[in-house]
């Protein structure tokens, strides 16, 4: 390290020391939210934060659950026997959108479907039309007229976008192909200003983080690292992008930049951490394996 003035020096430990106070200040404001160590995947808010919804893996499968913001209130969402997982809030908090395996004729042969936010009256969105194929990841978009997901309908993971005729209704939703390359397009988030995407890509290799422009059809990479990227969640401002890597040789969380710069571990944890999203405050929300067991965790603004 070059020498530095005595003044640099001071200023230097003092903005070393403020960053580690930061770093320890996330650690303490990191409360887990769940207790019972399932292992669960893609925890997320209802708009008004009132409620989080999550799967969770069981003997029996895998299943949608709901608890209040503390934990409470933890109650499987839809009482059926197949199996039903990563839901999204609409963005008026009154429908999810989910996936459903519907387990025969083939198990594996994944489908979009709608439901009211308790899980009611659920309506498939975006199937199979009779072949095997796996339609996922479903996100809204901030007026809650389109969802951008994942199929493979096409032979490969692609993105894909459906229109609703309107906002009251979910029928004849038409689905738009996204993208057409040979590698894997995964995971996509709808940005807050619906203008862009976040997705999981590995174009350039292992599986970075990019951005498809809405109204260019444009591909811009934001990550460049030596391990997997993947699992994008914007920031309620759009300011931010959390995901998880491995690039550190660990499952981490880290937030970056919404243009891909300055990306921070922000969990710095020994076991696995994966599943970022946001509350609608901005806290952020992960799954992570402590103590035996993977529980939802929050950091405190």
């Amino acid at each position: 390290m070059p020498h530095l003035p005595t003044t640099s020096c001071i200023l230097f430990l003092a903005l070393t020391t403020i960053v580690g106070a930061q770093d320890d200040l996330l650690t303490k404001n990191k409360k887990p939210i769940t207790a019972d160590g399932d292992f669960k995947q893609r925890p997320a808010w209802s708009p008004d934060g009132k409620q989080l919804l999550f799967s969770r893996h069981d003997e029996q499968g895998i299943f949608l659950y709901h608890c209040s913001p503390d934990g409470n209130n933890d109650q499987r969402l839809i009482d059926e026997t197949t199996f039903h997982f990563n839901a999204v809030f609409s963005p008026d908090g009154k429908r999810i959108a989910y996936e459903h395996d519907k387990l025969s004729p083939g198990q594996g042969d994944m489908e979009l479907y709608l439901a009211d936010a308790d899980g009611k009256n659920p309506q498939p969105l975006f199937v199979t039309e009779g072949r095997l194929s796996h339609e996922e990841w479903p996100s809204w978009s901030p007026d809650g007229k389109t969802i951008v997901c994942t199929s493979t309908r096409d032979a490969n993971t692609e993105l894909y976008l459906l229109s609703f005729p309107s906002s009251d209704d979910d029928t004849g939703a038409e689905p738009k192909r996204l993208t057409s390359d040979p590698a894997i397009d995964d995971h996509p988030c709808f940005s807050p200003d619906g203008q862009s995407i976040a997705f999981a890509t590995n174009r350039w290799g292992d599986l970075e983080i990019a951005l498809y422009d809405l109204a260019t059809g444009t591909v811009t990479r934001l990550t460049t690292s030596p391990g997997l990227d993947d699992y994008p969640a914007w920031s309620p401002d759009g300011k931010q992008i959390a995901f998880t890597s491995n690039r550190d040789g660990n499952l981490e969380i880290y937030v970056m930049n919404a243009d891909g710069s300055g990306a921070k571990n922000i969990t710095q944890h020994a076991g696995p951490d994966n599943f970022p999203t946001w509350s609608p405050d901005g806290a952020l929300t992960f799954v992570s394996l402590q103590n035996g067991g993977w529980d939802i965790y929050r950091i405190a603004k």
